[in-house]
């Protein structure tokens, strides 16, 4: 309701109000902590304060006593543009993404296509508690694709940034590889001026192809561009052989040519000297371990980039194959890095006590517990991935990403009394180790209500949406001809 103001016509702003009491917080923030029973005072889109107890009487009052209390989730690294295939290519191994997807599907999209899929997709991650996203968009075809596209996000409401990127076609008879075509300046500077000329909610990231898939000369030219517009750069590597440019990072940072904010993704196979370079440099790395583990050997850069002194980050890739909520691209983050640790370490102890000429360490007959004494990395740990650390990669963590007094009203609550989470006793466990997208029932973006009572509010045309994303997707394939999709 509204609180300190006079009636219409005086021009004394109406500040909104809310106070979250008595909801079990966990709070991101080094100092406050996790509260087991705590209020929240929001006004207008900020927080304002966070406390075991508010004295507040003037605001609009929301009961949390069954609530769990999170940061609005974010999610560093996505392709929403897939999410009109979402269910096909579960099996998809070597060259059937690209295939299927760059190679036939791609190309048939309409610029409708693309809005209703970002727009559709946008919606699905607040839904399931993400409230600030990265969509890596490549398949902007023409500027008309392009603007459906930051349309699409724009009606959904959510927060983050749009990367354009561009696309990575067989050239034909007289054209330049891609690999030799640098990013698109005039059509980046619309965008600039135009659908994102305010950056409130949504920014703008340039999408580029980096020193894996591009030439020293393209990216001389991109990161100059990026410099230039002040804005986010982030590019897929990998570190293999095949890279365009010879020490990737390395060699671009020899001529100095790395911005502070730029974003690596993928990168399993680089070495922990380049790794270094990235973070000397201020770039975060971000890792997609749901499709990373699907068809590679190495581990996700995770652990390697915290060893660095860097902010691991993570994000899902695209729901054409994996899915898209950030509880289990959280959670599997998790487990797989344990894994990795794990083995990384049962070696080294296999390997000292063969040199010491000692036995397997076994623990009490009869027990099954773990042969290890402590745990590599930590549900907070997981947690902080899917937060601040997510929110750094955008450049937005001093606006998102912890419940801090002065940080936008961006959060979270999970009923703890459902099925799968009661009784819930520590909140952050609950969180990162049994939380999913239907215990989420209320959503926050800058403080206005967007899910409420477990529904998304303020979306009358979500049954027509979803009609016509299933309508959509099924012409697609109809298009491209791959009836073996449909199973």
């Amino acid at each position: 309701m509204g609180v300190g103001g006079a009636g219409h016509g005086t021009g004394i702003l109406h500040i909104m109000r809310r106070v979250i009491r008595s909801a079990a917080i966990v709070s991101m923030d080094d100092e406050i902590g996790t509260l087991p029973k705590g209020d929240i005072l929001i006004e207008d889109d900020r927080i304002v304060a966070v406390a075991p107890r508010l004295d507040v009487d003037d605001a609009e009052e929301i009961d949390a006593r069954h609530m769990i209390v999170i940061p609005g989730l974010v999610n560093a690294h996505n392709h929403l543009w897939h999410t009109i295939l979402r269910g096909v290519g579960g099996d998809f191994v070597g060259s059937d993404y690209y295939k299927y997807l760059q190679g036939g599907l791609a190309p048939l999209y309409t610029p409708e296509d693309l809005h209703v899929a970002l727009r559709f997709g946008a919606l699905a991650q607040i839904d399931g508690g993400t409230t600030t996203h990265f969509e890596w968009c490549h398949n902007t075809r023409t500027p008309e694709h392009t603007d459906a596209a930051i349309d699409g996000l724009l009606k959904a409401g959510i927060r983050g940034v749009f990367g354009h990127g561009t696309l990575k076609p067989e050239p034909k008879p007289g054209e330049p590889h891609f690999s030799e075509v640098p990013h698109p300046r005039a059509e980046v500077e619309r965008i600039r001026s135009g659908a994102l000329a305010a950056d409130d909610l949504l920014g703008l990231a340039l999408c580029i192809l980096g020193p894996d898939y591009s030439t020293m000369e393209v990216c001389r030219q991109d990161f100059a561009l990026a410099r230039e517009l002040d804005v986010v750069s982030s590019a897929h590597i990998w570190g293999r052989g095949n890279r365009m440019v010879a020490g990737g990072y390395k060699t671009l940072a020899a001529e100095g040519l790395i911005p502070p904010k730029h974003n690596a993704v993928h990168g399993n196979y680089i070495d922990d000297a380049e790794i270094r370079v990235l973070v000397e440099h201020g770039a975060t790395i971000t890792a997609t371990p749901p499709a990373e583990i699907r068809g590679h050997g190495r581990p996700p850069l995770v652990s390697r980039v915290a060893a660095a002194g860097g902010r691991p980050s993570i994000g899902n890739d695209g729901e054409m194959c994996f899915v898209g909520n950030m509880f289990e691209t959280m959670r599997l983050s998790l487990q797989v890095q344990r894994l990795y640790d794990n083995i990384a370490q049962q070696r080294a102890n296999d390997e000292a006590r063969e040199a010491a000429g000692q036995p397997g360490n076994l623990k009490t007959i009869g027990t099954g517990g773990s042969v290890f004494d402590v745990t590599s990395v930590k549900t907070l740990d997981a947690l902080r991935w899917a937060t601040l650390n997510n929110a750094a990669v955008m450049g937005l963590d001093h606006k998102v990403g912890s419940l801090t007094p002065g940080k936008q009203a961006d959060i979270v609550m999970l009923r703890r009394r459902d099925m799968n989470l009661a009784p819930a006793i520590s909140p952050l466990d609950t969180v990162v180790a049994f939380a999913n997208c239907n215990n989420v029932d209320t959503v926050m973006i800058a403080g206005k209500i967007r899910k409420q009572g477990g529904r998304l509010v303020n979306e009358p045309e979500l049954d027509a949406l979803q009609d016509e994303i299933a309508e959509r997707a099924f012409r697609l394939v109809d298009e491209a001809g791959f009836p073996e999709l449909i199973r």
